[in-house]
């Protein structure tokens, strides 16, 4: 009794899923309209990027509490860490936030960068 229960399982088994249809999703053809030519890396030419930061120390050792603030950038120039704050694309808008940090960073000054590297004031200017 057992096995006829069991062949007339496997019947109805075999039978509905072979009844079964299975449905794949249409692939849908994408027409390439325009092409353009992406450019290697050598033939990219970008402006050197200069901005304006506010640098409130120079230390020869780290200063863990200066690291740790919001926003601060941390360099390594010559033989001093360097703690720089903000990104001001004019010298102005540098001077302003100056301003406002010199009673807790008395010695901040702004330093502009060109591409990372530091340069003169004037040379930014010009």
């Amino acid at each position: 009794m057992k096995n006829l229960f069991f062949i007339f399982c496997c019947i109805i088994f075999l039978s509905c899923s072979k009844n079964e249809k299975k449905e794949e999703a249409p692939i849908e053809k994408i027409e390439v309209k325009d092409s353009i030519t992406i450019p290697e890396k050598d033939e990219i030419i970008t402006a050197p990027k200069l901005v304006f930061t506010v640098q409130i120390a120079a230390l020869k050792n780290e200063n863990e509490a200066l690291a740790n603030l919001n926003d601060v950038q941390v360099f390594q120039e010559d033989s001093f860490t360097k703690y720089r704050i903000g990104s001001f694309e004019t010298y102005s808008d540098a001077q302003k936030f100056r301003n406002q940090i010199r009673k807790k960073y008395k010695g901040a000054f702004i330093q502009a960068l060109k591409n990372n590297n530091p340069i003169s004031i004037q040379e930014a200017l010009q």
